[in-house]
């Protein structure tokens, strides 16, 4: 019995409190209209004494002039005269004298302001205080009953808010010249309003006087009314009010808290919140108090952890307030071409869809879930579908939808009851949805409603900005793709699947349906969000159709897909000029890059055969597409767009040279810690290829890419000559084994081919870089060359281990590098006179003078015999034919053809 006549009470003083503000609210706004329509009648009255009221002239000079202008008035119409004589009659209406300048009122200095604002401000403080520290006096001494103190303190509070009105109705008369007013009222009131606040959390909290319901509708029923009152004393009560609204529920506690109630409380609290706001035209009260309201949701959610549904009522009937008051009631006369996104309402209603979404996927939510889930969504798509300046709402919606998909409880395999997804008891991480029918149900019903709902109003609508239009277009073809990818992976985990690829096949289809009639309205209306909105269902299409073969073949061709899905938007943008689509092709190119990053393998394992693999397909496939696909965007203007398409189909290829060679020297394992020199030589061959063909396309077409593109290759390729080949890899250190035969062995691709190819890069970088760029290249293909040479001796003649420090040197092999010194001179020399090229013979000259110093340094000292006799016979002919050759050559020169 005690129980019900409790609930009673609570119940009685909840519609008192609903009651109460409600009236005082209408009663207010009669007073507010009362009180205008009195000011404007008392304006109209100054202005009109204003008029009547004489200048300060002279009397004679006033009276001739009243004379005159009474002779205008009555005066006969007079006959036009010849123009002659129009100048020197005077004029029939008496000029209009000059409004006198108004006086600007002197700058508040330092004392005006300490005397007229900063004493009151602090007065009110010490008023507040003094009224706190006079009760503590009071309970300290006992003088007074706990009944006697808080009733001496709601008087106080009561002649506080009291003088706050009476001085509100006569600050006019206090008023000074040149000092602005200081808000008293204002300060009075909060005071009073901070008194009452505590003289009723006192009687509940210090004394037991009254029950939590009492204190709780009480201080409810205080910050209401302080609200209310704001709108005659300013925004600073408004916002204490709100304050003290939203935070009296924290000073109440009880042993039976009562969800429902706090949830009608909260409704009744932002209500006089949002009519203060409109009628003040305070948005920021209403942002404050919907963004307060919000977090309620988790201490409602805790009350009662097994029953959800006050905790979902409240979230609903707060988005629902959010949506009328920050977005319909404001914009309902805003037209569509003038609609401008508000930053702020979109963010409260994308956070209410989060706290959707953490809502749902709550365990207990049970089988309210999708009537939950669809309200909200149905409330934020209303407001997004109604008002254009949150279109952002629908895609909210969307959001809402595709997050609810993707964090559903999971059924469990303990018993019937739903496991939360993300604290899961078993061992064995499982996605099966709880519930599968009804998670199946909502994802084939609410998506394509959101989407459909969006698009219609997006082909509707005239005049809507493009930053309006595009959250229409993501919420008509982005959300049903994500609520599909969300669908399956909770369902299937990423397996193969023909019922989804049949899905995502008729949702293609449903695109390019409601594309082709998209073209058709295009035909009439160069709208540009119809255009917008062919390009996001095109693309839609494309993207729904790269799914099904995801959800139809192996896991890497969902890289495979994505890189079709952008060959196919670049179409789509060039066909139709669409911009909006080029920036989606750069998109779906770095989402592709971060799928590969993720998963460098493609398959998640070995990716197959030696070249024929999933590597050629994962990273040749994307190459080619991006490729083309820059190509087409290209013919449109070359922007940045293009130039990120370019650059990933570069990566795709260099990632697809760089992974191959690491699965065939690897045993099929791309990813293997171990690096041999054949791996190497063939990472520098790579570099110095890009590094020559993005030289050539940048001296074909100058372009940050290319030009970018060559100097970072380049930096590689000296990277990996410099440190791998010549220090870590070298066989002469490491004493590794140098595979293949005498000849034709793994030197060859290591040394001589990326000699090769530096060569060719130093003199395709001729006129193209700076000279230094050239020398670069020129010196790191010696070096190679030299390396290579005396590698292939030293393998001649030691067999595949040439290890340095524990092998000496045979005479054969002394004499051999004396002998390649020679030649390689020789050929440089031969190279630097046939094309004038000067560096080649400088080449040639430290060349020779190497081959000097090997003969007359270590073979004087280890050859013996022939052996050192034949090496210095062959340097003494070499060096006279080279003196020959110059002599004949400098006797062939221009400026020497006396000599001759």
């Amino acid at each position: 019995m005690d129980d019900v006549l409790f609930g009673l009470g609570i119940l009685l003083a909840l519609l008192v409190a609903v009651a109460s503000p409600i009236i005082a609210l209408f009663g207010l706004i009669f007073a507010i209209r009362a009180r205008r329509e009195v000011q404007h009648l008392q304006l109209r009255l100054n202005r009109l004494e204003s008029e009547m009221r004489p200048a300060q002239r002279p009397s004679d000079d006033l009276a001739a002039e009243e004379a005159a202008f009474t002779e205008v008035e009555v005066a006969e119409p007079v006959e036009a005269t010849p123009p002659e004589s129009e100048a020197s009659k005077p004029t029939s209406v008496p000029p209009i004298p000059a409004a006198a300048a108004q006086p600007v009122p002197p700058r508040q200095g330092f004392e005006e302001k300490l005397g007229s604002r900063w004493a009151v401000w602090v007065g009110g403080v010490a008023l507040a205080l003094g009224g706190i520290f006079l009760v503590r006096y009071s309970i300290e001494q006992n003088l007074l009953t706990p009944q006697t103190r808080i009733i001496l303190g709601i008087l106080f509070a009561l002649a506080l808010i009291g003088a706050g009105e009476w001085m509100r109705r006569r600050e006019s008369r206090f008023g000074l010249l040149g000092i602005p007013s200081a808000n008293i009222p204002s300060i009075l009131t909060a005071a009073g309003t901070c008194t009452a606040f505590a003289s009723a959390y006192a009687a509940y909290a210090l004394y037991g006087l009254i029950g939590p319901g009492m204190t709780f509708v009480l201080l409810g029923l205080i910050a209401i009314l302080a609200m209310i009152a704001s709108t005659l004393h300013g925004p600073a009560l408004a916002a204490l009010g709100l304050l003290g609204a939203m935070g009296s529920p924290f000073l109440v506690s009880s042993d039976r808290p009562q969800p429902w109630a706090l949830v009608i409380y909260l409704a009744f609290v932002v209500l006089p919140a949002f009519g203060v706001a409109r009628l003040r035209l305070w948005r920021w009260l209403a942002l404050a108090a919907s963004t307060g309201a919000l977090p309620w949701t988790a201490p409602i959610f805790f009350i009662d952890g097994s029953n959800v549904l006050p905790a979902m009522a409240h979230l609903a009937l707060q988005a629902g307030l959010a949506a009328f008051f920050l977005a319909v009631d404001p914009y309902r006369h805003v037209a569509d071409d003038e609609a401008r996104i508000d930053k702020a309402a979109s963010v409260v209603l994308f956070a209410f869809a989060f706290a959707g979404i953490v809502v749902a996927s709550s365990v207990y939510t049970g089988g309210g879930r999708p009537v939950f889930v669809t309200a909200m969504a149905l409330i934020l798509l209303g407001a997004g579908l109604r008002i254009a300046n949150v279109s952002t709402a629908a895609a909210s919606s969307a959001a809402l939808a595709a997050g609810t998909l993707l964090a559903w409880p999971l059924a469990s395999d303990i018993g019937d009851a739903p496991e939360s997804l993300f604290f899961q008891s078993g061992d064995a991480f499982a996605l099966r949805p709880y519930a599968l029918n009804t998670y199946l149900a909502l994802a084939a019903l609410l998506p394509l409603l959101i989407a459909g709902a969006s698009l219609l109003r997006l082909a509707r609508s005239r005049g809507l900005n493009i930053s309006v239009a595009a959250w229409y277009a993501a919420a008509a073809s982005a959300g049903p793709l994500l609520a599909l990818i969300a669908a399956y992976w909770r369902v299937t985990e990423f397996e193969r699947s023909l019922s989804f690829a049949i899905v995502a096949g008729i949702v293609a289809l449903a695109f390019v349906l409601a594309s082709q009639w998209l073209m058709r309205l295009r035909t009439t209306d160069e709208d540009p969000a119809i255009r917008l909105g062919l390009g996001a269902t095109a693309s839609a299409a494309l993207g729904a159709l790269a799914l099904g073969l995801t959800f139809a073949l192996e896991k890497g061709m969902l890289t495979v897909a994505f890189a079709l899905a952008a060959l196919g938007t670049a179409w789509v943008a060039h066909r139709i000029a669409i911009p909006a689509l080029r920036y989606a092709v750069g998109v779906i190119g770095l989402t592709v890059l971060g799928r590969l990053i993720w998963d460098p393998t493609i398959v998640g394992g070995d990716p197959g055969p030696v070249i024929f693999n999933w590597l050629l397909w994962g990273y040749g496939i994307p190459a080619i597409s991006f490729w083309w696909a820059s190509r087409l965007l290209e013919r449109s203007g070359r922007d940045r767009t293009v130039q990120l398409t370019e650059s990933l189909a570069i990566v795709f290829a260099a990632f697809l040279v760089f992974f191959e060679i690491r699965h065939a020297l690897h045993a099929g394992n791309p990813l293997a810690a171990d690096f041999s020199l054949l791996e190497a030589g063939l990472f520098a061959t790579q570099s110095l290829v890009f590094a020559i063909v993005l030289t050539r396309m940048d001296f074909r077409r100058a372009d940050p890419v290319y030009r970018w593109g060559s100097l970072i290759f380049k930096v590689a390729s000296f990277g990996v000559c410099a440190i791998g080949l010549i220090v870590i890899e070298n066989p002469l250190l490491t004493n590794d084994r140098v595979t293949g035969g005498m000849i034709f062995n793994s030197l060859i691709p290591a040394y001589l081919l990326p000699s090769i190819l530096a060569g060719i890069l130093a003199y395709v970088e001729r006129g193209v870089r700076p000279p230094y760029f050239a020398l670069a290249s020129g010196i790191l293909s010696l070096v190679l060359q030299w390396a290579y040479v005396a590698l292939e001796i030293r393998r001649i003649f030691q067999g595949p281990n040439l290890g340095f420090f524990w092998r000496g040197f045979a005479q054969g092999e002394q004499w051999s590098y004396s002998v390649a010194l020679l030649v390689i001179g020789i050929a440089l020399l031969g190279y630097g006179l046939l094309r004038d090229s000067r560096f080649a013979r400088i080449a040639s000259a430290v060349y020779l003078v190497l081959a000097v110093m090997k003969v007359f340094i270590v073979d004087l000292s280890n050859l013996e015999g022939v052996m050192r006799a034949l090496s210095f016979i062959g340097l003494g002919l070499v060096l006279i034919g080279i003196g020959l050759v110059y002599q004949r050559f400098l006797v062939r020169r221009p400026g020497n053809a006396a000599i001759s």
